[in-house]
């Protein structure tokens, strides 16, 4: 049947998309000649690549888009394969181990925060730093030296928020400052992160001798630990040559399932930031139809592209992409293999790095990988779980019943495709919850949601025989074809639906290890949110103690002050800032937590 069409496909470029029995894109390419590139798929099994092999497998339909140039067929896979994202293609993930500082350019007054998100493509990226403890101390200093606001949204209040009465914000809200200065102090945060040190370094040392002049030994003790967090950030920022080299290093290792893309970013001669992303091998990629891949993905709407970019392995399409990277920065930019001096042996240096955490992570990921193999022998199942979903349902204090579910890629969790589920069934009955979470999973998936796509190739229920029987009895109604089992935690039994006995495996048995970890996993995930839970009962059980404040006003209390603690320290002035807050309301908050007077003026923060 796609055979016959295939011949009614033109001999022109393009963009393919093959699709799976639900009709979900799986594979999206490009080609110089369509009918000839798509052809090559549908030979023999045994002249196929075993990764081509198992994707055909999957294969029942077929799309096609027709362009004018081949360039345009490029332009258009990409766009494509960013808005689908086919289980099938490459697939681009960075390492979120650690942080970043994010500075919020494009707006009018930035903000800097802690983030481990993915780029925005307006924002200002500094790190990864791997001192997380430093990166928070340093952000502090800086808070002070150079406060900028902190509240996520910039609307004109009636007062400044707290912040500003503890001078951490500038309150731009209020225009207490102007735009000109505003970015001055940002531009002097940008610097710091950019590896000036010195000037910050400086200033924290005057601030030091001046609480030691005024006898303020615990302020000068104070001062003289954030400068040492200051260096151990600083330590980070190495100097890669005398010359004030601005530019990108691209290094590329290519596996049989992997390729590893480590970025080295160099601005003014120092080392600005180094991360490193994992692509999933694609069907039929070569390595430098990867690395071209990668640079249009990493610099697609980036607001800091260097001159020049050196790689290991030239894209394929070198003077394309120098092409379109140079539209965007309005200056030429080069991408090019240094062959001598300075730059080749910055390059060398990267290649080091590239190659030490190739080793360190492949090594794990090849045993994920055998653990992925075995477990699809030991449980018969006719595809190797590439992605694995895991439901666990929970309660907090027999009530509030959430089910939460976590994904395994490749053996490995995928954080991005954790949810969680709050149970609209009134009923304590975790077979009902479990039978409403799966129903409500795979509706999203059905209205083409794709945070709940792609569909995964095995299912893990966190309980037995009865779990597992619901949740079968759920996808045999939904006509989802995807193997389920439930894990038992007691005797870690793995239970096959309809079966009178379970399946037993070794407990160093590495299948039954990697659905352990799922498992613990999934009630890791539970209790994080049940935790979070707890903690903001308890805190808005002691707002529920005053007189006057109700639910809207806690809510509007929490909101902008963040949390009990903080509204305690509050002034009179700043409570009544609050919106939904009368003066009375405010007075009858401050008195609460100072109860020690009578007098509330003598508490008037902001009266001389």
């Amino acid at each position: 049947m796609l055979k016959e069409r295939l011949k009614k496909v033109p001999l022109k470029p393009g963009v393919y998309l093959f699709k799976d029995k639900e009709g979900q894109v799986i594979y999206i390419g490009k080609a110089k000649a369509l009918r000839n590139r798509m052809r090559s798929y549908f030979q023999t099994r045994d002249k196929l690549d075993p990764k081509v092999q198992a994707m055909m497998a999957r294969v029942a339909d077929f799309d096609y888009i027709v362009t004018g140039t081949e360039v345009e067929a490029l332009i258009l896979e990409n766009d494509l394969i960013k808005a689908r994202q086919p289980r099938y293609n490459i697939d681009l993930r960075d390492d979120k181990t650690y942080p970043y500082v994010k500075v919020t350019i494009g707006e009018k007054f930035p903000r800097a925060v802690i983030t481990r998100e993915a780029k925005d493509g307006v924002s200002r990226y500094f790190g990864p730093y791997t001192d997380v403890t430093s990166l928070k101390a340093v952000l502090k200093v800086l808070a002070e030296i150079y406060p900028l606001r902190t509240c996520r949204n910039l609307q004109r209040r009636q007062r400044p928020c707290l912040n500003y009465d503890m001078g951490r914000c500038p309150a731009p809200c209020r225009d207490k400052i102007s735009a000109e200065d505003y970015r001055e102090q940002v531009e002097n945060i940008i610097a710091f992160l950019e590896g000036r040190h010195h000037p910050i370094i400086k200033e924290c040392e005057k601030r030091m001798a001046a609480a030691a002049a005024g006898l303020e030994y615990e302020k000068a003790a104070a001062w003289r630990d954030q400068i040492g967090h200051i260096k151990k950030i600083a330590a980070e920022q190495k100097i890669a040559f005398d010359t004030p080299y601005d530019l990108d290093i691209i290094v590329q290792i290519a596996g049989e399932r992997e390729n590893l893309l480590l970025v080295l970013r160099i601005r003014g001669g120092l080392v600005s930031g180094k991360e490193f992303f994992w692509l999933k091998q694609a069907i039929d990629e070569k390595s430098s139809e990867v690395i071209d891949f990668f640079i249009r993905q990493y610099y697609d709407n980036s607001q800091d592209i260097p001159r020049e970019i050196l790689v290991n392995q030239l894209p394929d399409d070198a003077e394309l992409l120098e092409s379109w990277l140079s539209s965007q920065t309005g200056r030429r930019t080069r991408i090019k293999i240094p062959r001598q001096g300075d730059k080749k042996h910055l390059l060398h240096r990267a290649e080091e790095n590239a190659a030490a955490l190739w080793e360190e992570k492949y090594q794990q990921s090849l045993k994920n990988w055998n653990a992925l193999l075995h477990l699809s022998e030991v449980l018969q199942l006719e595809v190797i779980p590439q992605q694995i979903e895991c439901y666990d349902i929970s309660h907090l204090s027999g009530t509030d019943t959430v089910a939460s579910l976590v994904v395994f890629t490749d053996g490995a969790a995928d954080k991005k495709a954790y949810r969680r589920f709050k149970i609209k069934n009134e009923q304590n009955d975790d077979y009902a919850s479990l039978r409403e979470t799966l129903a409500r999973r795979f509706q999203q998936a059905a209205e083409g949601n794709p945070a709940f796509l792609p569909l995964p190739d095995l299912i893990i229920i966190d309980g037995g025989l009865g779990q597992a029987n619901s949740a079968q009895a759920v996808l045999n109604s939904l006509e989802a074809d995807i193997p389920v089992f439930g894990l038992a935690e007691k005797k870690e039994e793995i239970w096959i639906p309809g079966s009178s006995e379970p399946m037993r495996l070794k407990a160093r048995d590495e299948g039954l290890r990697l659905l352990q970890r799922l498992r613990d996993e999934a009630h890791r995930f539970a209790l994080q949110h049940h935790q979070a839970r707890r903690s903001k009962k308890l805190a808005a059980s002691e707002l529920d103690e005053i007189k006057g404040i109700g639910a809207a006003r806690k809510k509007a209390l929490l909101k902008s002050f963040g949390s009990v603690s903080r509204i305690r320290q509050a002034s009179r002035e700043s409570l009544a800032a609050v919106p939904g807050m009368s003066k009375g309301a405010a007075a009858a908050v401050f008195e609460y937590f100072h109860p020690e007077t009578d007098n509330p003026h003598l508490l008037n923060n902001d009266l001389s």
